[in-house]
Parts: structure tokens; C-alpha cells; sequence
């Protein structure tokens, strides 16, 4: 009978053992600070941080289980406080720790997220104590003041390239993807669209989803800017006037020496405020080769319409509310109005961006 049963209980560990390397996952946690009858979640990564499983605090310990068959990164929160943090969900016997944040090891993905955050911890508290320092000697020499920000310069530096390290080596696992949706500020848009364009579809939740399609057209806008950036050719474009003969914008450019093209709309207060400046100018630049074209990006046309009434705009006035206004704004990668452009008449754009006194100075310059 002991043989019996000690043969039961070692087929009960081997097969409580291959679950947790088979697909399986246990986390044991230690949550010291929590009475008895605390709740611990499990949440996915969305706006809501939705729970998905949830455990029970019992003299300062708590334990999930489950299945992993692809590591992905969850919340561990607590009901008690806004303690706890990511851990990666991925077979094996994880450990965590719930003490002024979150501590986990014992699966290859949790021990590399434990070495980041253990040391960007430890340059975050340096950096801090060199700021402290700063602010609280007055007597500290500019030489002295400019050696210790550049120790603050250099472990910023030194923590963007053990971030774009951790990141380029876990590109293809749920570090690598988690990372990036923490590390907007430290890569230039281009670069996160790159790099989040390599992260396997399988590793996309619903917050990388999101903020990689906002980083897409960021990026997209980006280079649409950069292509009609000061020196490069202006495009071309058709759009109906107020009376709703179509005009194009190339018939414009060769009959004038300059062609100053705006993006508006009847509900932007900027855009309303810098009106009376570009009636001047109409005014004055009509008999000396340079047209103004403003573009609308009005969605009604009855308010666009009464918005030229209401500011007295006397010079060529385009708007198509259905969509061609916004795809003529995406074209040179507008993301913000009001926004002007020069253009010569060799089609080529030579101010960008500029308010319209400043506009209104380099024309002054260029018919000299």
C-alpha cells in the first residue's frame, strides 16, 4: 500500500513539474505588505487593463497558474494599492516579489526584464542624486555645474543604448515588443516605425496595435513633410473655388513670380487671427507677380463659405469639404494649422512654416 501511494504521489510531481515546461506557467508570489483577502490581478495590456485571472493573498503569499503556449507580457496589480507591474506570462516557474514595484525572475524573459528595469533603476537614482546635488549648492562653480550635467548627459546616453540594446536583442519576443510601447521618447518616429514594423504580428496587443498605427501615420506625415520641405518641388493639386469652378494650383505657380499657399479652416482662432495679416498682403503683392492660394479644411462648406464672409479673404479661396482639401494637407504632410508655403515659379517651395509678418519680409526681400 506505501509503495502504492508513494508511486501515486511521484507521478503527481512529475506530471505538476512537466506542465510547468510543457506550456505551463506558476507564479509564486510574495506580497508582504498584503493583509489576508487582498486580491492580485492578472490584466492584459489594454487601455483598461482588463483582468483576465486573479488570486488571493494568504499570509503574505499568492499563486497563479495556467497555460503559455506564446510568452506574452501581463499587468500583475494589486486591488490594495497601484502596486505590482509587467511580468511575462511563459512556461516555467516564475517568482515574483510586490515591494515598491514589482521583482520577477525564473524564466529567461523575466530575468532579462528584471536586469532592464534593476538597471534603469540604478541610473534613474543616480541621475536623481546629481540633480539633487545641483539644486541644493548654489555655491558649485559653472565649471563644476557643467561636469555634472555632463554625467547626467552621459547616463542618459548610456541608458537610450541599453534600451536599443535590450530592444534590438528581443525584437522577436514579448520583451522586445513591451519595450517598445514604453520608449516612445527615446527614438525619433521614423526609427519606432521601423523598428515596430519588425515585431512579429503574434506579439502585437491591442496598446502596441495602437500606438504603432498612430506612429505610422506620424511617420507617414513625416516624410510627406520632408519631401515638400523648403527646396524641394511643390505639389500640385485641383480643388473648386467658392463658386465651384475647379482650379489648378500649377496654373497659379507659372503665371506668378511667387505663390503663397495656406492651409486654414474657419474654426482655427490662429488661423482667424493671422487674417488681416494675409489681406495686407493680397493687397499689396497682387500688382507684383505673387498670388495667394488658401486652402480650407473646413468640413462644411456652408461654414467655410461664412468664415471668407465674415474675415472679408478677397483672393483665391479653395475647399473641398468631401476629402480633396484633407488629401491636398496629407500631400505635404500637414499636421497643423495655420501652416504656409512659398513657392517660386520654378515650382520649388523656399519658406516653410512661417508666419505670415515673416513670409511677408522674405517676399519683401526676394522682389528686391
Amino acid at each position: 500500500m506505501i509503495k502504492i501511494l508513494r508511486k501515486i504521489f511521484i507521478g503527481a510531481a512529475v506530471l505538476l513539474a512537466s506542465a510547468c515546461t510543457d506550456g505551463g506557467y506558476k507564479i509564486s508570489g510574495s506580497y508582504p505588505a498584503a493583509e489576508d483577502g487582498t486580491k492580485v490581478y492578472l490584466a492584459r495590456l489594454d487601455a483598461q487593463f482588463t483582468a483576465i485571472d486573479s488570486a488571493v493573498v494568504r499570509s503574505g503569499r499568492f499563486e497563479f497558474t495556467g497555460l503559455a503556449d506564446t510568452p506574452v507580457v501581463r499587468m500583475l496589480l494589486s486591488s490594495m494599492a497601484l502596486d505590482g507591474g509587467p511580468v511575462v506570462i511563459e512556461s516555467g516557474n516564475i517568482d515574483v516579489q510586490i515591494k515598491n514595484g514589482l521583482r520577477r525572475k525564473g524564466t529567461p524573459l523575466n530575468n532579462d526584464m528584471q536586469r532592464f528595469f534593476s538597471e534603469r533603476a540604478k541610473m534613474a537614482r543616480g541621475v536623481e542624486l546629481v540633480g539633487n546635488y545641483l539644486v541644493a549648492n548654489s555655491t558649485l562653480t559653472e565649471a563644476q555645474r557643467d561636469s555634472l550635467q555632463r554625467v547626467v548627459a552621459e547616463a542618459k546616453t548610456s541608458f537610450v543604448a541599453m534600451l536599443q540594446k535590450t530592444i534590438g536583442e528581443n525584437v522577436d519576443n514579448a520583451l522586445g515588443a513591451f519595450l517598445l510601447t514604453q520608449s516612445e521618447e527615446y527614438f525619433t518616429t521614423q526609427e519606432l516605425h521601423s523598428i515596430m514594423s519588425m515585431v512579429p504580428q503574434s506579439l502585437r496587443d491591442e496598446r502596441f496595435e495602437a500606438m504603432y498605427s498612430r506612429i505610422k501615420i506620424d511617420a507617414e506625415n513625416q516624410m510627406r513633410a520632408l519631401a515638400t520641405a523648403v527646396g524641394c518641388p511643390y505639389i500640385n493639386f485641383e480643388l473648386p473655388d467658392v463658386e465651384g469652378r475647379p482650379v489648378l494650383l500649377s496654373d497659379i505657380v507659372k503665371r506668378n513670380k511667387y505663390t503663397l499657399l495656406g492651409f486654414w479652416a474657419s474654426w482655427c482662432i490662429p488661423c482667424r487671427q493671422e487674417a488681416p495679416v494675409l489681406k495686407t498682403m493680397a493687397a499689396d503683392y497682387a500688382r507684383r507677380g505673387v498670388a495667394l492660394v488658401s486652402v480650407s479644411l473646413d468640413s462644411s462648406a456652408e461654414e467655410w463659405k461664412e468664415g471668407i464672409a465674415s474675415l472679408g479673404l478677397n483672393w483665391t479661396q479653395l475647399c473641398d469639404p468631401s476629402g480633396g482639401s484633407a488629401e491636398a494637407a496629407a500631400a505635404y504632410g500637414i499636421t497643423s494649422i495655420p501652416m504656409l508655403l512659398l513657392i517660386d515659379s520654378n515650382g520649388n517651395i523656399v519658406m516653410r512654416g512661417e508666419p505670415a509678418y515673416r513670409v511677408a519680409q522674405q517676399i519683401d526681400e526676394l522682389l528686391k
